[in-house]
């Protein structure tokens, strides 16, 4: 079973696990006092922590003495769990640090600019220690706030003129969706692309501040159907923040659990591998586990309209 055990979203008289009390304690110490002798109970012996797309690795003595190069340059730092999900032995963790960058890091002396970064880790316990962990956390702002990237925000194209760019570009409608401890959780969402055909994977992005998000953030698995041109009420539905918006749908579990909607023209179901913050969104990676489609026409969107291609013809080519 798959448990929030974050206080703001556990269930009525739910109270963390032992794990959890020690996580927060040995992260507080570590990361906001520097005491990094105190992961020591919480992180075994053979400790890996992988960091990024290509994972890079740590051992348990990396890990601490990468802390202390940290804090020896944001002296003020903290940081906060945002959320905590607890899945057997496994827990996620979406976490939010802030500091002032004070001392050299990365080559960069001090600049004394406030920096945020947010991220998740995914760790493995093995028994009462923590055998390995996944981190992920948005580079964009560290970098951009140390001046290693240049992008300023008063060069930077103004939103609406991005918009706009956005509007011309043609692209299916999907529905992304996960099983939430028995309740479907789902989003209309059209930022979809395939990644790779061998092994097949996918990408999804999903803005931090959707319903859904924190149940995609806790699951293993997701869902995506790609809406047929008949299905306009299912993409207004999904589009919009009601809070059942199952409770008129025709659906059906996949074989992996995610619900999957009826009468859509595809449908896939994905293990999710990797989950990327960058700016507002999330992105969430993984590898086609189940997929089905059939003859049925897409559901089209550009410039903020909906559209049935069924009746175009190819242009020769």
């Amino acid at each position: 079973m798959t448990r929030t055990l974050d206080a703001a979203h556990s269930a009525p008289g739910a109270a963390p696990t032992d794990r959890t009390v020690r996580l927060r304690a040995a992260w507080s110490a570590a990361w906001d006092l520097g005491d990094v002798d105190a992961l020591d109970e919480l992180l075994s012996p053979g400790y890996v922590r992988r960091r990024g797309p290509q994972s890079v690795e740590q051992s348990r003595q990396g890990f601490k003495d990468s802390i202390r190069a940290v804090r020896e340059a944001f002296p003020e730092l903290r940081t906060e769990i945002e959320d905590l999900v607890e899945d057997g032995d496994r827990l996620a963790i979406r976490w939010r640090s802030t500091g002032r960058h004070t001392g050299p890091f990365l080559g960069v002396p001090a600049t004394g600019k406030p920096v945020e970064v947010s991220g998740a880790t995914f760790a493995r316990f093995d028994g009462d220690t923590i055998v390995e962990e996944q981190v992920t956390f948005d580079s964009r702002q560290l970098l951009e706030a140390l001046g290693i990237i240049t992008t300023s925000h008063g060069a930077a194209v103004e939103p609406d003129l991005v918009r706009g760019v956005h509007r011309k570009f043609i692209t299916g409608v999907t529905v992304v969706t996960t099983d939430d401890e028995g309740t479907p959780r789902g989003l209309a969402v059209n930022a979809f692309s395939s990644i790779s055909l061998d092994p097949p994977m996918v990408l999804v992005c999903v803005q931090r501040s959707s319903t859904t998000h924190p149940a995609l953030h806790r699951a293993r698995h997701l869902g995506i159907s790609i809406l047929a041109a008949d299905q306009l009420d299912v993409a207004k539905t999904f589009a919009g923040k009601s809070e059942d918006k199952f409770a008129d749908i025709q659906w059906s579990p996949g074989a992996h659990g995610a619900p999957l909607i009826d009468g859509s023209s595809a449908q896939l179901e994905v293990e999710i591998g990797e989950r990327l913050e960058a700016g507002s969104h999330t992105i969430f990676t993984g590898r086609v586990v189940s997929a089905r489609h059939d003859e049925r026409a897409p559901l089209v969107y550009s410039g903020g309209g909906f559209f049935d291609i069924s009746n175009t013809a190819p242009l020769p080519w």
